[in-house]
């Protein structure tokens, strides 16, 4: 059965084919491989609601079942003014801003709390089956500490938060982590990416 994974991002792409590896009955395609590509307004105001309108914008194309999500970024210690959510990589409503700035800004943040705080990613995700039934949910990914004490080794393919990402569990840095650590890490969400499609999709 082919599943459409809404999104044009490669390494999402292989990151969800490795995730549902173990259900062999699934096979991931992307719009790429349909030449198909449709603009999404993902104004949404939670992670959830943009992956429903990138599902149904793909799905009402292809009528192929489809799976779309998104993820917002969410501080413990953070007001909700200060709160990135959807927008990460936005300071002061102001898009485009190189690494540094984006660093500093969320540096800066952190040292008026104490110099870190436990954050976690929303996923907001929506599956849509073969009969055109719309389902959601949210997953959270295993929190990790962010630190205003930077990593100061080599940045390979990294995020722009990596370098104060602490993963707690494996005490390293995003960076310092090896490919076990990231599976440690990613266990749960992996999981539950797996049995929603069970559920939704194979209806097991």
């Amino acid at each position: 059965m082919k599943l459409l994974f809404a999104t044009g991002n490669n390494n999402k792409y292989l990151l969800m084919k490795e995730r549902l590896k173990e259900l062999e009955e699934i096979e991931v395609i992307t719009p790429k491989m349909l030449n198909i590509n449709i603009e999404v307004n993902e104004d949404g105001i939670n992670p959830t609601e943009n992956a429903v309108k990138k599902a149904k914008a793909y799905y009402d194309v292809t009528n192929i079942p489809t799976i779309a999500e998104d993820s917002g970024l969410y501080i413990d210690k953070f007001n909700d003014n200060e709160q990135p959510g959807l927008f990460v990589k936005r300071v002061n409503g102001i898009e485009g801003l190189s690494d540094e700035v984006i660093l500093k800004h969320y540096i800066d943040l952190l040292n008026k709390y104490g110099g870190e705080s436990l954050a976690c990613y929303h996923t907001g995700v929506c599956l849509i089956d073969s009969e055109g039934k719309i389902n959601t949910d949210i997953i959270e990914e295993t929190k990790f500490l962010l630190t205003s004490n930077k990593y100061n080794g080599e940045m390979i393919n990294g995020g722009v938060l990596d370098s104060i990402s602490y993963d707690v569990n494996a005490k390293k840095y995003f960076p310092e982590r090896t490919i076990d650590d990231k599976k440690r890490h990613y266990d749960k969400l992996d999981n539950q990416y797996k049995e929603l499609v069970k559920k939704y999709i194979l209806k097991k």
